[in-house]
Parts: C-alpha cells; structure tokens; sequence
C-alpha cells in the first residue's frame, strides 16, 4: 500500500516536472509571471538595476526589445538580457534626491545661485557629448532650484537640436521643451521648463 502512494507521488511529481519542463523550452510560459518568479516585470531607461552576473549597480540607457537592453556601468556600456536584472535599485522617473536619500545618502539642496548656470551652449559637439553635458546641466540646474533653464545648440543642420530636443522630452525632470522666439535664440536655442 505505501509503495503504490509513492509510486503515484513520484508519476504525479514527473508529470509536474515534464510539463513546467516543456512550457520552459518551449516559451509558452513566458507570459505566464509565476512561472518566472526570478524574472522583473517592469524594468524601463533610466533605471538603476543592480546585475547578478557582476553584482553592481548598472544604469539601463536604452531598450533594446523585451529581453534585451543596453546598461551603461561606469564607462563602459553592454547589452545584457532581462533576466541578469536581479532587482530595481531606483526608478528612473524618481526625483534623484528621494531616489538617493532612499539609499542613505544625505542631500542638502542650495536654492538657484551661481554654481548653477541657467545657460549651457553645446554648439559645435557632437550628439552624445552634447547630451552627456546637457544630462549633467539640467541635474545641477534642477537639484539647485532653477524652474526655467536655456540650451544653445545652434541652427547648423538641425541634427544637434533635434537630438536634444527629443532627449529633454523624454528626461524625467523637464516639464517642457519650447523654442524660444528668435530675439532669444529661435531655432539655435530650447527653453527648458523644470518640474518643481
């Protein structure tokens, strides 16, 4: 009687086995969250995540389609699959100074003052200095206070603005992104409105 239990214990057991085994390779539980417990459901650019396979901190710039993305660590960027994610250190639409008092940083903010410029001119760099430096500026700008900063990229082809432009769009501490009129600047110039 007690080698019959176990005897159906176990087939029940291989069946279980056989069939997540089967869905796995097969892909027909990748919609299917709690067959993938291990794997984040909601992982977006700007996002800091911390990797298993070299265990630090990684900033996600750009995805690539559902399972891949491109991470910037230091210098040095990499694609990696969805599943070397291990967690969401912060949420790229987080204000940067609660995303960094959540991980124990203290954060003393200055009001607008000198050591923020309301003004940055990238004319002449190319598309990913430009944008480095921008990135940079509107952090400073937004953390000292600023509601209303100016970017001078100049006219040129209009490759450099458009670029930036859709940049500033998409950055999670720009309310706005208008051409200013042309005694201001016009097509060679964007004001900035900051989020408060």
């Amino acid at each position: 009687m007690r080698s019959a239990g176990l005897a159906k214990l176990r087939r029940e057991f291989r069946e279980q086995f056989d069939s997540t085994v089967v869905a796995h390779t097969s892909g027909a539980d990748r919609d299917d969250p709690n067959a993938q417990p291990q794997v984040l459901k909601r992982v977006s650019e700007g996002d800091t995540v911390k990797l298993k396979s070299m265990g630090r901190p990684a900033l996600v710039k750009r995805k690539i389609d559902d399972q891949q993305f491109e991470v910037e660590i230091g210098a040095m960027k990499m694609r990696i699959a969805r599943d070397d994610i291990a967690e969401v250190l912060t949420r790229g639409g987080d204000n940067p100074v609660q995303a960094a008092r959540s991980r124990g940083i203290s954060v003393t903010l200055e009001k607008a003052d000198s050591a923020a410029p309301s003004e940055i001119n990238v004319i002449g760099q190319n598309v990913d200095d430009a944008t480095r430096e921008v990135e940079k500026f509107i952090d400073r700008a937004f953390l000292a206070g600023r509601d209303r900063v100016r970017v001078v990229h100049g006219s040129g082809m209009g490759i450099l603005r458009k670029a930036l432009r859709q940049y500033l769009q998409k950055h999670p501490q720009v309310a706005t992104v208008s051409e200013p009129p042309l005694n201001e600047g016009g097509g060679g110039a964007t004001v900035v409105e900051l989020k408060s």
